[in-house]
């Protein structure tokens, strides 16, 4: 059994395979989601530098993730730069804020998704933040450089699929060649 969801989820899924009998199809495509980290990072360059930041919308809260989570986790592989709010919190997961602190969510590059659980509250969470002139003044909104990406993707499915996913995504945001 798996003792941690979050953060490092390839451990998990070596755990995973191990317990399959998998291993060498799981050390394979390690190896490959790897190969392509390094891939992407190479042909992102100087983009790494870029800061960003994660917020996820959800039914009466928003929290933003920081590098112990699925996308911060892949980030860190990537070496793409955090934001200051991430870089100064005491937390490693999130830090869950009112509207007052949307500011300091600001980076060059923001990525958000919203779970919601379909009854329409985190839906209505988002547009009521993304909505709000504090938002609509950030400079990765004011830049067109704010993202709605999925949050099974980006933060609940955690795994190589998703991972891979999420790195497609990114090939795309970066407007780098696969």
């Amino acid at each position: 059994m798996a003792e941690d969801l979050r953060g490092e989820w390839q451990n998990n899924f070596k755990l995973y395979a191990e317990a399959l009998n998998k291993k060498a199809e799981g050390d394979k495509l390690i190896a490959e989601f790897d190969k392509r980290i390094e891939d992407f990072r190479t042909k992102a360059g100087d983009k790494v530098k870029e800061t960003v930041s994660v917020v996820r919308f959800m039914d009466g809260k928003t929290r933003v993730y920081h590098t112990d989570t699925f996308s911060g986790v892949i980030f860190g592989k990537i070496g793409l730069a955090r934001n200051e709010m991430t870089l100064n919190s005491k937390e490693t997961f999130v830090d869950e804020i009112t509207k007052e602190r949307i500011p300091e969510v600001d980076a060059d590059r923001l990525f958000y998704f919203t779970y919601d659980v379909g009854d329409g509250k985190a839906n209505k969470t988002e547009e009521e933040w993304t909505s709000d002139p504090l938002w609509q003044n950030l400079s990765a909104v004011k830049n067109g450089r704010a993202y709605k990406v999925s949050d099974a993707i980006w933060n609940t499915a955690g795994g190589i699929l998703a991972a891979n996913l999420m790195l497609d995504e990114l090939y795309e945001i970066y407007e780098l060649p696969k």
